[in-house]
């Protein structure tokens, strides 16, 4: 370390300046004010650890907890315990949900770019400073502008800031080398805004140039971003000039150093100097403020700090981080982290994480051991914060790339809690480790993941006291998982549920740019904007996890009122290959049922809950006809009396749907329609009145509601494709050809009714034609028609479950961890969209964003919307307060088969939104649906009756 003669002020009471420490020639080109400070030197660097007598350390891995995406570049970041804030390139300070990593608010706070963001200690206050030289003071509760401070100086850019509660004074650092702070309790009358810095005269741009010309800024580009609070200046007196010899890059402050007040808080600043000084703050009022001490770093700005309990870590552009002893006043480490500029540092659980500008992220542990290098932005990382979220340390990163991403530090800090696996985080977690499975039927390569994936489904039910089985009926078939949780009073009697699941997902391509590089693995789950993007994440594999953790919340609390049994099969988007059959043979170990429970589809829109009490049923069939001979040539074989199987096929299609194509004259087929009775009438009412006020383009309420009638509840037949060999030529008469086609059937009809009466139709009308060729009719799969009873006990439960857990205004408490406290206030920002693609079940179809949106390479497996939609013109007053009971065009066979096999009602809460693109990339759900969701089947498994 570096003595100099020191000078004790009369009235200083700080023992530092009794220190006595050794002098060294490194110091002699130090400023003429440091002979009123302590000096040290990196030059007298003491190592406090010997680096090279301590192991190798383990890496750790980290995972992306979540990330979310802003309009600009993000320059500074705070937290409190509900909200992410950001200081945005442009200005803006936008605010994020920490439950549902939604954005909620955005305001424009400065009139260029936010440089710093300070949370006061109890998190009611928050301060931004920015390249417009003015300090902006805030509700943290609102975002409401309580000051705008600015300077009677020319400063420049406000490049740090920071607030002490006790002293309830701002400080903030200056790109003309200065300190400045203001006391928010003093009376400073408000001064004319003539003396606002933009409305000063520019030093540049209004001076004379060549000439005598002047070219000065545009009108308008230095505005006043916000209206609201109290306009003020600095005070002249409070006002450090020179406080370092260049640019004050960072700012914190400490308390409790043994050589200073044990309770009064000291200043810490770093400036581009390559000094970082302690200023003391004992007599801020009278004298302002003293420097006590100072280290310096040779020829390196410094450009963050952090500290943790004596320990002050600086990180400095020469890719170094100085670690120093407040109260011994000692440089004890230098950890080198590259060539690259540390932009942050953040310490937790005696871990350093620092940032660098080539977009790195490197950990240290409390030897200093490097134990974590990862890639943490495609940009620079120039901001960072932590906190505590649901238990667990979360490290949030924002850059040049427009990117914050929460990083999950929690298993690598040196912290030794151990995290329950009940928590949100922790199902997100699981969901992460379940998508990671290509469980995909029917294709021999993937049936290892198949058998890996219901193994680990069975250990976590195992986790939570499940009893399990896994049941196969034969070679090739993906086992079925049955897991059965005991109410927690087993000594009264108590209804059983049957929740079903299936955890196969429809393959999912790597999908690859102009560069010939993989986009994002569909089968590695991505947090992004509020959702979790992979495949299987809202088909079927969220849900399932949702119902698991909501009882495993009722187990854990002794709450869980019914028994339930989950019955989670892997071959659903097969057919559901030898389901009926295991099922009907382990009858036993099912036990009985009294409901049954699916999540397996999706709302109409993205806004408004749904209930799904009917769905239609289907007949798959394939009809071939063949000659028995060769392919012939149209030119020498071909005559107007030769019967073609190409054509003959064409006559049968056209006789199965007529002249105009709009109906299937099969014999009989419309007799057992049910017809729209006005209880019914009444459902489809509503849902039209509750979408149009959110989605405009519904033009006209009775087209509207016809075409849901007569999408879910009329019968349909459909031809989906003709095959014929491979052309060689266009003169080929091809020797067979062959339609697949579908029909969906509605209650009262009979899949194998309706099956029988397709076959013979098509026989019959064969016969008339008088063809040599032969006829074939398959039929590949057929299921009835499923229609539940919404005015039943399960449906009721769910009504006001969903109704408590989504409506803010229900009287009923709401989820805690999705939804805000009702105190905060921040308004929907009005420029987000929501993002969306094909769905299921809807007949909305949002806009896709374009940050999220790929080339889809895989047709529509699942129903199609018609209409585009936004839903910004949804209001508090418009927005419905209930469920939509809908229902749906599609077919899941399974629900009738289990109907009929437990003789149980059945009832489906789609957990998803319209635009989760089942079936396609880009694949996703929601966070606040899977979290919400959870809530409300913990709400069902706990308020169902016994009786």
């Amino acid at each position: 370390m570096a003595g100099i003669d020191q000078e004790p002020q009369a009235n200083d009471l700080n023992p530092l300046h009794q220190h006595d420490v050794s002098s060294s020639s490194d110091d002699e080109d130090d400023d003429e004010d440091d002979d009123t400070l302590c000096v040290a030197s990196d030059h007298d660097f003491r190592p406090g650890i010997d680096i090279g007598a301590i192991k190798s350390a383990k890496k750790v891995e980290h995972s992306v907890a979540h990330q979310v995406e802003a309009e600009r570049s993000i320059l500074a970041l705070v937290v409190d315990d509900e909200y992410l804030f950001a200081g945005l390139e442009g200005g803006d300070i936008a605010v994020w949900s920490l439950d549902t990593f939604e954005k909620v608010f955005t305001v424009h706070a400065h009139a260029e770019s936010v440089l710093a963001l300070f949370l006061s200690e109890d998190k009611q206050l928050l301060f931004s400073s920015g390249v417009d030289s003015v300090v902006n003071v805030w509700s943290a509760h609102n975002l409401k502008r309580l000051f705008s401070i600015y300077s009677h100086h020319d400063i420049g850019d406000v490049f740090c800031v920071a607030y002490s509660t006790c002293l309830n004074t701002l400080f903030c650092g200056s790109q003309n080398q200065s300190l400045q702070w203001f006391d928010l309790g003093s009376k400073n009358l408000t001064p004319h805004s003539a003396t606002f810095p933009a409305n000063r005269k520019h030093r540049f741009f209004d001076s004379l140039g060549p000439g005598g010309t002047v070219t000065p800024l545009p009108a308008g580009s230095h505005v006043v971003p916000t209206t609201g609070g109290q306009l003020v200046t600095f005070p002249r007196s409070n006002y450090q000039a020179y406080a370092h010899s260049s640019y004050v890059y960072c700012m914190l402050l400490a308390q409790g150093l043994r050589h200073h007040h044990a309770e009064m808080e000291v200043l810490v600043t770093g400036g581009g100097d390559g000094t970082i000084k302690i200023w003391s703050l004992y007599e801020l009022e009278t004298v302002g403020l003293v420097a006590i001490y100072k280290f310096r770093n040779h020829c390196s700005s410094v450009l963050s700090l952090a500290h943790d309990g004596t320990f002050l870590y600086a990180g400095l552009a020469s890719g170094l981080v100085q670690v120093y002893n407040l109260d011994s006043q000692q440089l004890v480490q230098k950890i080198n982290i590259g060539s690259d500029d540390v932009t942050t540092i953040q310490v937790m659980n005696r871990t350093a994480f620092c940032g660098t500008s080539n977009g790195h992220l490197k950990q240290f542990n409390s030897q200093f051991s490097e134990v974590g290098d990862w890639t943490a932005s495609t940009g620079k990382i120039l901001s960072s914060t932590r906190t505590r979220l649901h238990d667990q340390d979360i490290l949030v990163t924002g850059g040049n790339d427009c990117v914050a991403t929460f990083w999950d530090v929690s298993r690598s800090s040196d912290s030794s809690d151990k995290q329950l696996p009940y928590g949100n985080d922790e199902m997100v977690n699981s969901l992460r480790d379940f998508v990671a499975f290509r469980t995909v039927p029917g294709i021999p390569k993937y049936a290892g993941q198949c058998n890996e994936a219901a193994t680990f489904l069975r250990k976590l039910f195992d986790l939570f006291n499940a009893k399990t089985a896994l049941l196969s009926s034969s070679k090739g078939v993906n086992p079925i998982l049955i897991a059965k949780f005991e109410a927690s009073d087993t000594s009264r009697a108590r209804k059983t549920v049957l929740f079903y699941g299936h955890y196969d997902v429809v393959d999912a391509e790597y999908t690859v740019d102009g560069n010939e590089k993989p986009d994002t693995d569909p089968f590695s789950l991505r947090p992004l904007n509020g959702y979790l993007y992979g495949r299987g994440v809202t088909d079927n594999k969220g849900p399932i996890l949702a119902a698991l953790y909501a009882v495993a919340d009722l187990t854990q609390n002794q709450a869980l009122n019914c028994d339930v049994t989950f019955l989670i099969e892997g071959e659903e988007e097969a057919g559901s290959r030898g389901f009926t059959k295991i099922v009907q043979e382990n009858r036993s170990l099912i036990g009985e049922v009294d409901w049954i429970l699916l999540s397996n589809s999706y709302w109409l829109d993205d806004h408004i809950p749904c209930l799904t009490y009917g769905m239609r049923g289907v007949v798959h069939a394939r009809i071939g006809i063949s000659s028995g001979l060769p392919d012939r040539h149209s030119g020498m074989d071909g005559k107007s009396t030769l019967h073609e199987p190409l054509k003959d096929l064409t006559v049968l299609l056209s006789g199965l749907v007529g002249e105009t194509g709009t109906k299937a004259n099969i014999p009989g087929f419309y007799d057992h329609v049910a017809r729209l009775d006005g209880a019914e009438k009444k459902r489809y009412d509503a849902i039209t009145s509750s979408l149009m006020p959110g989605h405009p383009e519904i033009k006209d309420a009775i087209a509207f509601t016809d075409s849901l009638t007569q999408r879910w509840r009329e019968p349909n037949l459909t031809i989906h494709r003709i095959m014929v060999p491979e052309s060689k030529a266009a003169v080929t008469i091809s020797s067979y050809a062959e339609a697949d086609l579908s029909i969906r059937i509605v209650p009262n009809q009979d899949a194998e009714t309706i099956a029988k009466a397709l076959t013979e139709f098509t026989s019959n009308l064969f016969h008339d034609l008088g063809s040599t060729n032969k006829l074939q009719v398959h039929i590949s799969s057929k299921a009835d028609a499923w229609l539940g009873d919404p005015n039943n006990e399960i449906f009721q439960i769910l009504d006001q479950a969903i109704t408590a857990v989504w409506n803010p205004g229900s009287s009923t408490k709401s989820m805690p961890s999705t939804n805000a406290s009702p105190s905060r206030t921040f308004r929907r920002p009005s420029t987000t969209t929501t993002s969306s693609s094909s769905s299921s079940s809807s007949p909305i179809k949002p806009t896709i964003p374009q940050s999220t949106t790929q080339t889809m390479h895989r047709p529509t497996s699942r129903r199609t919307s018609s209409l585009a939609s936004t839903g910004l013109t949804y209001t508090p007053e418009n927005m419905p307060k209930r469920p939509l009971y809908i229902r749906e065009g599609g077919s899941i066979p399974v629900i009738s088969f289990l109907e009929k096999e437990f003789n149980a009602p059945a009832a489906m809460f789609p957990c998803g939104q319209a635009s989760d693109n089942a079936h396609l990339e880009n694949e996703r759900m929601r966070v606040q649906n899977l979290y919400n969701g959870r809530e409300v089947f913990r709400r069902v498994f706990e308020g169902l009756p016994r009786d």
